[in-house]
């Protein structure tokens, strides 16, 4: 005990020879210069941890995920309406007039997303009527109506790009680039 007091007041460092003193983590649990210090212990157990915590935030991660697309694939109140709810909801202009009601959806073979709401309008049993593609990203729901409000006016519609049920146009790059003109500007 005494070295101990004599050492400290020297200014010689704990258990050192060269007059340099060492951390307090330094050496200990060393039993003469063999074996892991608490230092190299405390790095590998903040190395332990750090892997542990990134497993768990990537099995969490990958649970919350799961979790979100099996609620999404299942629950249609989440973010989901079945197509069949969405079929034959009216379609409002921007003065709450009636325009048409949802016939169809045209599907993205690829992404799986709607690129147009069909819109019917006008005729009797299926004559006469005018069938308008409608960029599902211009339709919004609005509770109050019970309906898709579309910001346009029926004589904005009257010049829409429409098709006749018996004569399906192909969905082109060119047709699709006129759809996207013609409410590009009428809605603007």
């Amino acid at each position: 005990m005494f070295e101990e007091e004599k050492d400290r007041s020297s200014g010689a460092g704990v258990g050192t020879s060269s007059g340099h003193p060492r951390s307090a983590f330094e050496g200990r649990g060393q039993q003469n210069g063999s074996g892991p210090g608490w230092r190299t212990i405390g790095l590998g157990a903040a190395a332990v941890g750090v892997a542990a915590g990134a497993a768990f935030l990537t099995r969490s991660k990958a649970k919350t995920r799961d979790e979100f697309e099996f609620r999404l694939q299942t629950d249609e109140s989440v973010r989901l309406i079945s197509s069949a709810k969405v079929e034959g909801t009216p379609v409002v202009g921007r003065n709450g007039e009636h325009l048409g009601k949802i016939d169809s959806f045209m599907v993205d073979k690829y992404s799986g997303r709607v690129a147009y709401a069909v819109m019917s309008f006008g005729g009797t049993m299926g004559f006469g009527e005018a069938l308008f593609p409608l960029p599902w990203s211009y339709l919004n729901y609005d509770v109050a109506k019970d309906g898709y409000v579309l910001n346009i006016s029926k004589q904005q519609l009257a010049t829409a790009p429409k098709f006749k049920p018996s004569e399906v146009p192909e969905f082109t790059a060119s047709y699709r680039q006129g759809v996207a003109r013609f409410y590009g500007r009428a809605l603007i």
